[in-house]
This record gives structure tokens, sequence and C-alpha cells, in this order.
């Protein structure tokens, strides 16, 4: 009850990004040439997507023996991996795009709620509860982080960020953004609708559009 006395009186906020640009981040990150650790445990997201969608034509003890070889190397600083050719699970060395977004697609048909790293911001923040006071986003975040100190009374506290509100941008760029479409081309047609789906009420509620023409889903009846 105190918590929600206090809420009620406090400015609330949230900060997001577009839902592609999200998605890229968290894969360069997290999964692209193992570089996070955070995924390589047994049994954890690095493993279940190399298990479910790398092809390996061998019977099942073999495909174990190469996928815990694949998973113990990927634990390793990439400049002492040692790369077995013939393992497929390291060929390319840690999921590739379009096998880490399958199986996020896949998990959400499951009806298994996501990591908060790709869940849609509408599916986390409450935002039909919650009256946000103010919304900043990734893409302008200089610019409206300001604001936000500003209705604090706090921006001369921050003189480092005075003058956002001239180069509203900030580092988002052009470059960003064929960056993120380079990803998306190597998702086919389909998974691009799929994912599209998901991540349509994060396009509606905050203004964003994504990185391919929307027209007529040729996928539903």
């Amino acid at each position: 009850e105190a918590f929600r006395a206090e809420a009620s009186t406090s400015l609330k906020f949230l900060t997001v990004r577009h839902p592609y640009e999200r998605l890229v981040s968290m894969y360069t990150n997290k999964f692209e040439g193992c570089r996070s650790n955070m995924f390589t445990g047994p049994g954890g997201a690095m493993v279940q997507i190399l298990q479910l969608y790398r092809r390996c034509d061998m019977i099942s003890l073999r495909k174990a023996m190469y996928l815990e070889a694949a998973r113990l190397e990927c634990l390793k600083p990439e400049g002492e991996r040692v790369v077995d050719e013939e393992n497929p699970y390291m060929n390319p060395m840690g999921a590739t795009f379009s096998e880490v977004i399958t199986w996020i697609v896949n998990n959400f048909h499951s009806g298994h709620f996501p990591d908060f790293h790709w869940a849609p911001m509408t599916k986390m923040c409450d935002l039909c509860i919650t009256e946000y006071d103010v919304i900043e986003k990734f893409e302008t975040l200089e610019r409206d982080h300001y604001y936000l100190l500003r209705s604090l009374g706090m921006e001369g506290q921050y003189g480092d960020i005075r003058g956002a509100r001239a180069n509203p941008s900030g580092s988002h760029t052009q470059d960003t953004y064929h960056h993120v479409v380079g990803y998306l081309e190597q998702l086919n047609e389909r998974l691009l609708w799929d994912l599209f789906a998901i991540y349509r009420d994060d396009f509606a509620m905050f203004g964003y559009t994504p990185h391919f023409r929307v027209r007529v889903n040729p996928y539903v009846a």
C-alpha cells in the first residue's frame, strides 16, 4: 500500500528502443561468435538453439559429444579456441542470427514467456495499467533524458547533456539502420512476418516502423 501511494506521486518513465535494433543488439552482444557466456551453460539457450536448428547428420551419441565440445570452446576467449572443422556446431562458432530468431519465434508460439532481453516492451511494462509520465526513446535518448531531468528540475546537475537539445539523434545514424537491415536480410520472408507479428504491439504503441515494407501477410488465411 505504501508503495502504491509513493508510485502515485512519483514521476514514472520508460525507455524504449526499436524492436529490431534491440534484437540485433542482443544478438551481437550475447550470441554472435559466443561473445557472452550468459547462455552457454549446459542446457542454456545457445545449446538449445544449436541442438534444434544446426544440422548434424550423426548418431545421437556423436551429436552430444560434438555439441558439448562446441559449448566448451565457446567458453574460451576467442583467440584461444580450437575449431574442429568437422564439428558442425563449431561452424560457425555460436548461433547464427537466423537460428536465434527461429528459436525466439518458436518459443513465442509455444507460449513460453521470453527472456527480458528480447521480450516485447508491451509484455513487460504493464502499459495498460501504469500511466508513464515520460517515455524516452533510445534513438533520441539524450534529448529525451534532458526533458526528463528538466521535468524534475535537475537538468543543471548534469551539464554534459545540456547540449543534447541541439543533437536529438545522438548516436542513432543511418549506419545503425543499415547494420540492422544487414541482419534482417539473413531471415526468410516467413520468419520476417512471424517476427513482425511478435512485436506488432511495440511498433504500434511507440510509433516505430519495421525495416521492411509491410503489405498483406501472405501467410495468414
